[in-house]
């Protein structure tokens, strides 16, 4: 049993969900680091005394960054990738804190992605959970004037999400 004591097993569904942010944040690409913003349309953490799994899924396409043209970029990348909504399912131990591994999937891309998950504040019917990792896709071709391709394009993510027992 993880150190929760198993007060925290049972299923949980994210709560205030597009008003839930995941953020998205590269490294240095030249000039710039890509720091996007987007909604987390469902999202649902299971946990018992033999694992802990995580669904999340975000609206790229509603991706929100304080630079206009980078903005464009990246919603130009959605639509090559046919990338509306990324899809993550990953899975772990129940000690915490929590760890997954899964792939993120968002149209014609699938990235495996690990997910730290760690408690922020607990009750019996709602808590609060925070997301971080980070994946790398690789060489990927960004829309940019002046850019073009990055050779090792990676990005770490983080989220704070409120969630309810289910």
């Amino acid at each position: 049993m993880g150190q929760d004591g198993g007060v925290l097993n049972g299923r949980w569904t994210v709560l205030d969900v597009d008003q839930a942010q995941v953020r998205l944040r590269s490294g240095r690409i030249g000039l710039v680091t890509v720091d996007v913003t987007a909604p987390v349309t469902s999202g649902s953490l299971h946990i018992d005394d033999q694992a802990v799994s995580l669904e999340l899924v975000v609206a790229l396409d509603r991706l929100r960054t304080s630079n206009f043209l980078l903005q464009a970029a990246a919603r130009a990348l959605i639509s090559r990738h046919q990338a509306q909504a990324l899809a993550y399912r990953g899975a772990g131990q129940p000690e915490q804190p929590w760890s997954v591994t899964g792939d993120a999937t968002a149209g014609d891309v699938t990235v495996a992605l690990a997910l730290d998950i760690r408690l922020q504040q607990q009750s019996a019917h709602e808590s609060e959970v925070e997301l971080t990792g980070s994946a790398h896709l690789g060489r990927v071709h960004l829309p940019l004037p002046g850019l073009g391709t990055v050779d090792d394009f990676g990005f770490r993510v983080d989220a704070r999400l409120r969630i309810a027992r289910a």
